[in-house]
C-alpha cells in the first residue's frame, strides 16, 4: 500500500478500479495518457503502471480491452523506448487473457510499439518476452508467443532467428500433397481434441490450408470438419468460426455447405456467437459474391436472387434478435452492402430494413453507429429518407449525449448528397437542437461543421439560413450561449476541418492562390479579387477604431476542443474533404472568402465590440480570443495581398475601383441578417422529463471533474487524498 503522499494513485485510480461498475472503470483507464502527462516520468514508472498492473487480475474484459489500448499510448510518457519494457511486461499478462479480444488488442499493441524500435531493442525487450511465453504451460501464452514471432523474427540477430524458426507457421510454404497426407489428419485431431482451446485453435489451422487448396480439395478434406467445428459444444469454438468463416473460398461446389455454417452461427443459442456472425456480415456476403463471379459472366441476376432468399432472411432474424449486442455489431457493416448489391436490390431489400430499424430502434449505440456509418451507403441510395431517423434521434430526451454529437456526422454525409432546400426544410432544426443541447461538448463541437455547409451551399444561403442562429447567440441570457456566435467566427475564418491542400509550396499561402489562374478565366474573379482586398482594408480599419478591443497576451487554445469532441473530432476530419479557402469557377457568385469578410465587416465585428462589455470573464476572455483569430485573419489575407502578381492584377482594374467601392458599400447597406425572435428548439424549454439534465450532463461532469483533479494535482503536490476522494465522490 502506498503512503497518503501518493494520492495520485489511491485518490484517482484505486477508487475508480475497485468501482464495481464497468463504465467508471474504462472511463478512468481512457484517462490514462491525460493523467500520466501531468506527473514526471518516474512516476508513471514507479508508481502508475505498479498500479495497474496490480488491477490487471480483477478488471472486467472490456477494463482489460481499454487498457491494452491504452498502454501503448504511454510509451512517451514512461520515458520512450528506454522503458517500453514496462509496458510490454503488462501487455504479455492482457495478451495471455481468456477472452480473444483482449489478447487480439494487446498483440496488436504490442505490434504498435515494436514499430518503433531499433534491431537491438526487439532483441532486448521481445525476445526474453517471447522465451518464457513459450515455456509456460498455458496454451494460449504459447499461441500468442507464436504472434510476436512473427512480428519480430526479421529484426532478430541470425543466431536468434535460428532459435526461434522451428516455431513459426509455416503452412504456406509447404506442398500441397505433404499438407493432405501430414496437416489435414493434424487438423481433423485438432478439431477432436478433449481441450476447446485446442479446438478453437483448429479453425486457424484448418483455414491456413483451404488457402493452399483448391474448391474441390476444400470440399473434400475440410469441409465435414469445419461443419463439426461450427456445431461444436464449446461456444469459444464456434465463435472463432463465426469470425473466421468468410476466409475459406466460397465456390459452387462448397457454396451451400458453406453458407449453411454461416446460418448455423447467425441462428446460434449462443449471443457472443450471433455477434461474430453480426460482425461478419459484409465480409460473408462479399465471399458469397465471389464464388457467383467465378461461375459466369452475367453473375448479378443470379447472385441477388439467392442473396435475398438466402442471406436477406438471416439479416431479418439479427435485427430481430432480444440481444442489443447482436443488433450492435450488425449495424457496424450492414450499411456496407449496398457496396456487393446493386441499386434496385439494396433499395428493395436492405434500406427498407435500415429505415425501419432506425426508426424503432431503442438501443442508442445501433442508432449511433448507422449515422456515423452513412458514409458506407453507395451514391444511388436515397439517403434522404433517413432525415426523419436523426431528428426521431435529437428529440428522444433519454438517448446518450455522445449519440447526438456524433450525429454531426450524419449532417455531413447528408449534406453532400443533398441540395441547400433539402437542408433547409429537414436537417436546419435538427441541427438548430444540437447548438442548444444542455451538453457543453456538443455545442462545443456542433459549429465545427458550419464552414462545410457554407462552403458546400454558399455564403448567400448561410446568411439567410445559419448566420442569423448564431448571431441571436450573441444576446442569450445565458453567458455559455453567447460563446456559441464567437465558436461560429472562430469556425469561418479558422475551420478546424479545412481540408488544407498540400499542392503550394508555400502552405502559408491559401486565401488568394486560386485567384492566380482564376482572374484570366474571367473578369468576374479579378472583380472579386479586388472586393476581397477593399473588404479587407475595411475590416483592419474596423479593428482598429476601438481601442477598448485590445490584442490578447496568447492564442486560441485548441486543447479545450480536443477535450470535448473526443474522437468525433477525428471522424470528421477524416470524412471532411473539402479545401474550405479554395475558390473555383463554381464559386463566380458565391465565394467564400468574400462572403465571410462581408459578414465579419458587416455582422461579426460589431457583434464582438458587444460582448466585450459582457461582466462576465469567461465571455470577456472567449472575446478576446475571438478578437486575436480575426487579425490574425485580416493579417494574413494582407500578406497574400502584398503579392506581386495580386498588385499587379490590381493596377488592372484600377480605374474600375471607384465603382467597385460603390458596389461593396452597398452590398454593406443592403446586407442585412435577419431577426429570429427565439430558436424554437431549445431543448432546456422543451424537455417534459425534469431529471433529463442530471442523467445526461452526469458523464460529461465525472470527465471534467477528472480533468479538473489532474490540473490542480499537476500544479500543488500538496493535494491531498481525501480531497481527491471528496471531488470524485460528490
Amino acid at each position: 500500500m502506498y503512503e497518503a503522499n501518493h494520492n495520485f494513485e489511491q485518490g484517482i485510480f484505486k477508487e475508480a478500479f475497485l468501482n464495481e461498475d464497468v463504465s467508471v472503470q474504462v472511463n478512468a483507464i481512457k484517462s490514462l495518457p491525460l493523467f500520466a502527462s501531468a506527473i514526471d516520468e518516474e512516476k508513471t514508472r514507479d508508481e502508475l503502471i505498479p498500479c495497474l498492473a496490480n488491477r490487471i487480475y480483477a478488471m472486467s474484459n472490456e477494463s482489460c480491452f481499454n487498457l491494452a489500448e491504452q498502454l501503448e499510448r504511454l510509451v512517451p510518457l514512461v520515458g520512450g523506448n528506454d522503458y517500453v519494457g514496462i509496458l510490454l511486461n503488462m501487455l504479455v499478462k492482457l495478451a495471455c487473457e481468456g477472452e480473444v479480444l483482449v489478447r487480439e488488442r494487446a498483440l496488436e499493441s504490442m505490434r504498435n510499439i515494436c514499430e518503433n524500435l531499433e534491431n537491438e531493442e526487439y532483441e532486448k525487450f521481445f525476445y526474453p518476452l517471447i522465451e518464457n511465453m513459450i515455456t509456460s504451460n498455458g496454451l494460449t501464452t504459447k499461441c500468442s508467443a507464436g504472434y510476436l514471432i512473427n512480428i519480430c523474427y526479421a529484426k532478430m540477430s541470425l543466431d536468434k532467428q535460428t532459435k526461434l524458426k522451428s516455431l513459426v507457421d509455416f503452412v504456406h510454404l509447404i506442398d500441397k500433397e505433404h499438407l493432405k497426407s501430414e496437416f489435414v489428419p493434424i487438423f481433423d485431431n485438432l478439431a477432436k481434441d478433449n481441450q476447446d482451446s485446442v479446438r478453437t485453435l483448429a479453425v486457424d489451422v484448418g483455414i491456413a490450408i483451404a488457402r493452399k487448396f483448391k474448391d474441390f480439395e476444400i470440399y473434400n478434406f475440410l469441409l465435414t470438419t469445419f461443419r463439426q467445428l461450427g456445431e461444436d459444444e464449446s461456444r469459444r469454438v464456434r465463435q472463432k468460426v463465426a469470425r473466421k468463416i468468410h476466409k475459406i473460398q466460397i465456390s459452387e461446389k462448397t457454396r451451400d455447405e458453406i453458407v449453411n455454417i454461416f446460418r448455423r452461427c447467425v441462428r446460434d443459442d449462443e449471443a457472443e456467437v450471433r455477434v461474430f456472425a453480426a460482425e461478419n456480415l459484409y465480409n460473408f456476403t462479399l465471399n458469397f459474391l465471389e464464388s457467383y463471379k467465378q461461375q459466369q459472366e452475367s453473375y448479378e441476376d443470379i447472385f441477388e436472387k439467392n442473396f435475398v432468399e438466402v442471406i436477406t432472411p438471416e439479416i431479418c432474424m439479427l435485427l430481430r434478435d432480444v440481444n442489443d449486442n447482436i443488433r450492435v455489431a450488425l449495424s457496424t457493416n450492414i450499411l456496407s452492402l449496398g457496396a456487393v448489391l446493386r441499386n434496385e436490390c439494396f433499395n428493395a431489400n436492405i434500406l427498407p430494413l435500415i429505415i425501419d430499424a432506425l426508426e424503432n430502434e431503442e438501443c442508442m449505440l445501433f442508432k449511433e453507429n448507422m449515422l456515423m456509418n452513412l458514409n458506407s451507403l453507395p451514391m444511388y441510395a436515397d439517403i434522404t429518407k433517413f432525415s426523419k431517423s436523426i431528428s426521431n434521434v435529437i428529440r428522444n430526451s433519454h438517448l446518450d449525449w455522445r449519440t447526438r454529437r456524433n450525429l454531426l456526422l450524419a449532417f455531413m454525409y447528408i449534406t453532400k448528397r443533398t441540395p441547400s432546400e433539402y437542408f433547409d426544410e429537414n436537417l436546419k432544426l435538427s441541427y438548430q437542437f444540437l447548438l442548444t443541447d444542455p451538453i457543453y461538448a456538443i455545442r462545443r463541437t456542433a459549429p465545427l461543421i458550419l464552414p462545410v455547409l457554407v462552403k458546400q451551399f454558399g455564403m448567400t444561403w448561410a446568411k439567410n439560413s445559419l448566420i442569423p442562429i448564431f448571431v441571436h447567440f450573441s444576446t442569450d441570457h445565458r453567458y455559455l450561449f453567447r460563446g456559441m456566435t464567437l465558436f461560429a467566427i472562430e469556425e469561418l475564418i479558422s475551420p478546424t476541418l479545412d481540408n488544407e491542400s498540400d499542392d503550394s509550396d508555400d502552405r502559408n499561402v491559401k486565401f488568394l492562390a486560386d485567384f492566380k489562374n482564376l482572374i484570366e478565366e474571367s473578369k468576374v474573379f479579378l472583380e472579386t479579387l479586388v472586393k476581397i482586398v477593399k473588404l479587407n482594408n475595411k475590416l483592419d480599419e474596423e479593428l482598429k477604431s476601438d481601442d477598448s478591443l485590445e490584442e490578447p497576451d496568447g492564442g486560441v487554445n485548441y486543447n479545450e476542443l480536443k477535450f470535448y469532441a473526443e474522437d468525433t473530432l477525428v471522424n470528421l476530419k477524416k470524412e471532411q474533404k473539402l479545401v474550405i479557402f479554395s475558390t473555383g469557377l463554381d464559386e463566380i457568385n458565391d465565394c467564400y472568402l468574400e462572403g465571410v469578410l462581408l459578414m465579419l465587416v458587416k455582422v461579426f465585428v460589431k457583434v464582438v465590440k458587444d460582448l466585450s462589455a459582457a461582466p462576465i470573464k469567461n465571455v470577456e476572455e472567449r472575446v478576446r480570443r475571438t478578437l486575436r483569430s480575426i487579425k490574425i485573419f485580416s493579417k494574413e489575407i494582407q500578406k497574400e495581398v502584398e503579392q506581386e502578381w495580386v498588385q499587379a492584377a490590381l493596377q488592372e482594374v484600377s480605374e474600375e475601383n471607384s465603382k467597385i467601392e460603390e458596389e461593396i458599400e452597398k452590398k454593406l447597406k443592403k446586407e442585412q441578417v435577419k431577426e429570429i425572435e427565439k430558436i424554437g428548439c431549445d431543448m432546456a424549454e422543451i424537455s417534459e422529463e425534469k431529471g433529463m439534465f442530471e442523467e445526461t450532463i452526469e458523464a460529461e461532469y465525472r470527465v471534467i471533474l477528472c480533468y479538473i483533479v489532474n490540473i490542480i494535482y499537476s500544479s500543488s503536490g500538496h493535494f491531498s487524498r481525501s480531497r481527491c476522494h471528496f471531488f470524485l465522490s460528490n
